[in-house]
């Protein structure tokens, strides 16, 4: 392998190198794509299924850590 000059980004994908094993080879950025939001609206259907489907309200654990991030960033 050749070393470059340049910063190297990264599209991060499943079953690929962790990201200590990318900085390590001196990949400069970590991108994730649409991972983030897909992993939300993911949070979204299981949440909107399971209030459907069983009439429950499980969801509010997870979305607990949600309205605590938000709230830590956006004080009232």
């Amino acid at each position: 392998m050749t070393s470059v000059d340049r910063p190297i980004n990264v599209l991060a994908l499943p079953g690929g190198p962790t990201v200590a094993e990318l900085a390590e080879a001196g990949v400069a950025r970590i991108s994730v794509g649409g991972a983030f939001a897909f992993a939300a609206y993911g949070a979204l259907m299981e949440a909107a299924t399971e209030l459907r489907d069983k009439g429950t309200y499980g969801y509010w654990d997870r979305a607990g850590i949600g309205r605590s991030a938000v709230r830590e960033v956006f004080p009232a």
